[in-house]
């Protein structure tokens, strides 16, 4: 009597109980790996959109115009004061919306723009402060070592403060809606509503933007977040 013998592929015992604990472990493991990865994801979004949305230090100060060397009071129309660091990136949302008040505004405002300028750097040639000096009418200086700001009470880049010709502060505060992003916001209406009908609908808003000093107190220095948002 002849035993046939078959040759194939078979599975022998110990494999057919290897093969579903290996689909098993996948099965187990594969949809976690995706959980982890998803949770990840969306907790870096989560931390950037609140980073973005967290305003800059401040420090308003006397509530009138003080007397300085580098940049005196216009008593014939308003003025506005612009505090920027010329490495924030944050800020060329805010000389945009500049530029656009500026256009609104017209002669009936001054514009100031003080450019931080620490004593051991030259950062007189930034792109941000090309873009200040490209908008009309407007007067770019150098602040050494951001004394000025510190005079009115400016810490974060792209603080603006609004003057009457008295000398009398009506606003304080950002002009954009968030770190680096353009668009409506109730700082740059609260400007232009002063200096076409002499109203004040708010006097102060939140910034947006990078430190103008570095304050190693405060946490992170201005270098740090600097570098944060160049990344």
């Amino acid at each position: 009597m002849q035993t046939s013998t078959h040759f194939g592929s078979q599975t022998s015992g110990e494999d057919a109980l290897i093969e579903p604990s290996r689909w098993t472990f996948r099965a187990l493991w594969l949809p976690l790996v995706v959980v982890v990865w998803a949770t990840l994801i969306g907790a870096g979004m989560v931390g950037l959109m609140v980073y973005h949305n967290s305003p800059g230090a401040r420090s308003d100060g006397n509530p009138v115009w003080q007397e300085n060397p580098l940049v005196a009071l216009d008593t014939s129309r308003d003025n506005l004061l612009v505090f920027i660091h010329p490495k924030c990136p944050c800020s060329q949302a805010t000389l945009s919306e500049l530029a656009r008040i500026q256009a609104d505004c017209g002669d009936r405002l001054r514009i100031g723009i003080a450019v931080y300028q620490p004593d051991e750097e030259n950062w007189s040639d930034t792109p941000v402060v090309r873009q200040a000096l490209d908008i009309p009418k407007a007067h770019v200086f150098a602040d050494p070592n951001g004394e000025l700001a510190t005079l009115f009470g400016a810490e974060t880049s792209g603080h603006v403060m609004l003057f009457s010709t008295q000398g009398i502060r009506t606003f304080s505060g950002g002009i954009t809606p968030g770190r680096g992003h353009e668009g409506n916001s109730l700082g740059r209406e609260a400007i232009r509503q002063y200096v076409s009908q002499n109203e004040i609908i708010c006097d102060t808003t939140h910034v947006y933007g990078c430190p103008i000093v570095d304050r190693p107190s405060a946490g992170l220095t201005g270098n740090e977040e600097l570098r944060r948002e160049l990344e």
